[in-house]
């Protein structure tokens, strides 16, 4: 028995060890990356196209479109495209009806066919849209997020050096409710701070398809989403790694201005959080990028082996001081991560949920790690 036990104990330090490295290599590219000054300059980049991808959003599509309206992009040099995702309420009426309020406005439809495989929607869409862009930068986001009126501005203005292909922007969670919601935004600051520092590092291995750009060049030079339309999601993390793989080190860059950042609402319950990690996971079959495949197997082997270890230590207790130290030092090693991007988003207030957070991501990560293999999802009425 003791055998098995020091075969267990040397497992856990071997992946802890290696999770060390990856986590302190983020971290030193995340500091690198917010000392430096943003990659920006102050000229407009050129015609830019927003595409907003859309289903069933009634609720959110003026206020997105209103703050489209708002920005100070030179208007001249700017479409909005609203590629609709078969949405079956009143979302292109209200479309159409501002349309017709802002006369001048260069907003643009695109409709589905209706006859396309069920669960291609969302990419499908986009696809749409990039086929009657006019912008040689394609700048994304989702109906149910909020920015201020330079965001246009910043994230293209990354643009301006040819070597950069891809801009990933600051994603956020605002008007968090409960423990769950602030659970989740305290969470996500940490997949930003990996966005980020990964990026810096060349390469990146986490994006967010609310606030990122590219130029269309790119999306054809690296065959667009052929080969992954059979994942509903992935949009952003698929066409990623596509460039990064593509143009090399340097291609795809995080936009450390603030300006740059939008903010969405949190999963208000258990089960719609549980739901929207499974849909995450589920497109991890598709991925072939090394450092992504690295990153998400040893983050989800190293929670494993934790909570393995914790549960395993009731029965011997022998085993338990190992994976109890081992999971203080991960939570002490993932907090400057943290910290630095709630320094960053200005939410420092989340900080005494840290530790709460850290106990969440120990049980649900090895769990949504299996599930989202094999179990179905829901999202946005569909069921995949």
């Amino acid at each position: 028995m003791m055998g098995i036990l020091e075969i267990c104990a040397t497992l856990m330090l071997t992946v802890m060890a290696v999770y060390a490295l990856m986590i302190g290599s983020v971290t030193a590219g995340l500091i690198r990356t917010l000392k430096r000054h943003p990659l920006q300059s102050a000229q407009p980049a050129g015609f830019v196209t927003v595409i907003i991808p859309v289903r069933n959003e009634e609720g959110n599509i003026v206020r997105i479109l209103a703050e489209m309206h708002e920005q100070d992009y030179p208007a001249q040099s700017l479409e909005v495209i609203v590629a609709d995702d078969y949405s079956d309420d009143a979302t292109m009426e209200f479309v159409k009806q501002f349309a017709r309020e802002h006369p001048g406005f260069p907003l643009v439809t695109v409709f589905p066919p209706g006859n396309e495989p069920v669960g291609t929607g969302k990419k499908r869409a986009i696809e749409r849209a990039v086929a009657i862009a006019r912008g040689d930068i394609l700048l994304f986001t989702d109906a149910d997020t909020c920015r201020g009126t330079g965001w246009i501005s910043s994230m293209v203005s990354c643009f301006a050096f040819p070597a950069t292909k891809m801009v990933l922007g600051p994603v956020s969670f605002t008007r968090e409710k409960n423990l769950l919601q602030r659970v989740q935004s305290l969470e996500f600051l940490g997949l930003m701070g990996t966005t980020a520092g990964s990026s810096a590092l060349g390469y990146p291995v986490m994006c967010n398809g609310a606030n990122l750009a590219y130029r269309r060049e790119a999306f054809y030079q690296c065959g667009g989403f052929s080969g992954n339309l059979r994942y509903s999601s992935g949009d952003d993390q698929f066409m990623m790694s596509a460039i990064r793989k593509h143009y090399g080190k340097g291609s795809v860059v995080f936009n450390t201005e603030p300006v740059s950042g939008v903010s969405t609402v949190p999963e208000a319950t258990l089960g719609g959080f549980i739901n929207q990690r499974i849909r995450w996971v589920s497109k991890s079959r598709g991925y072939r990028d090394p450092a992504v495949i690295l990153v998400g197997m040893f983050t989800w082997l190293t929670h494993l082996l934790l909570l393995t270890g914790i549960v395993a230590g009731i029965w011997f207790p022998v085993i338990f001081p190992v994976a109890f130290v081992l999971w203080l030092a991960k939570i002490l090693l993932e907090f400057p991560i943290v910290w630095l991007m709630m320094r960053f988003f200005g939410k420092r207030e989340l900080a005494g949920y840290y530790f709460i957070a850290q106990a969440w991501q120990l049980v649900y990560v090895p769990l949504a790690g299996l599930l989202g293999l094999f179990l179905p999802y829901r999202w946005k009425g569909r069921r995949s």
